[in-house]
């Protein structure tokens, strides 16, 4: 009998992620999300459709509403919350205008100031430790230098041997929600220099190891280094309004319980 009942409850909790994001809400008009069933609970967050492309799409928790609301994840955020059903249209599965990922959707790499460098050169340069050496005097791009990895803390001097990473990756930041924006705005994800953790030059081998995933299947190799990497992968889903799963928020939420 506990070998059966250890087997059912193994499989609801290998199911559960499948059922809970079987459904979306579409926000189709500003709205409150608040910490309980009710409109007298704390106001959690507040959701204007008007200031996202495309359209404003959370994930649902719970298939059945209470008082009238749906139980959602906060977009962008490890919290969940309530937010009332006359707010939000309801949908199986994807969104009716979803296009499945393709890297080409995400133009890169661009030389956005005109200054020969592309934006793989920037985050070489720019994350050097040592002087660096260009194919030519305009010093377009780059062909040897210095470059510690945060992932796995070995040193590089060979740029070929480095990838420039999207912390968030392209695949996931798509699928997280980045599939409603226009081709500007893709671009400008794939190709984001106004902070220092958004792109990232690491070990080429690792970042192939590393793929699509989040960080319930995927942590750097460098224990110390998972704190900042976990803080900096919230704050770019934060930035960019994109979703995280149930197992993505749980092992977030894990993670952090645990740095200083």
């Amino acid at each position: 009998m506990a070998k059966k009942r250890f087997f059912a409850i193994l499989l609801v909790l290998l199911l559960l992620p499948v059922l809970a994001w079987a459904d979306k809400l579409e926000v189709r008009r500003s709205a409150n999300v608040y910490a309980e069933p009710n409109r007298q609970s704390e106001v959690l967050a507040r959701i204007d459709p008007s200031e996202k492309e495309g359209p404003y799409l959370i994930n649902l928790l719970d298939s059945e509403k209470v008082n009238g609301y749906y139980h959602v994840r906060i977009p962008g955020k490890v919290k969940e919350g309530w937010i009332y059903k006359t707010y939000v249209r309801r949908y199986k599965g994807q969104h009716p205008s979803y296009q499945a990922y393709k890297r080409t959707m995400y133009k890169h790499w661009i030389d956005e100031d005109g200054d020969c460098q592309n934006t793989r050169n920037e985050v070489l340069i720019r994350d050097a430790i040592g002087p660096l050496t260009y194919k030519t005097k305009e010093q377009c791009v780059v062909v040897s230098g210095t470059w510690k990895d945060p992932y796995t803390g070995k040193i590089f001097h060979d740029p070929k041997q480095l990838d420039v990473d999207h912390m968030v990756p392209l695949k996931n930041a798509h699928e997280s929600g980045g599939w409603a924006w226009d081709k500007e705005r893709k671009q400008e994800y794939a190709n984001y220099l106004q902070n220092t953790w958004h792109l990232l030059a690491v070990s080429a081998s690792e970042n192939r190891k590393k793929g699509a995933k989040d960080p319930d299947e995927y942590l750097p190799l460098q224990v110390e280094y998972n704190c900042t990497y976990v803080r900096n992968w919230v704050k770019i889903k934060e930035e960019w309004g994109l979703e995280m799963t149930e197992s993505e928020g749980m092992a977030v939420e894990k993670i952090l319980v645990g740095c200083n």
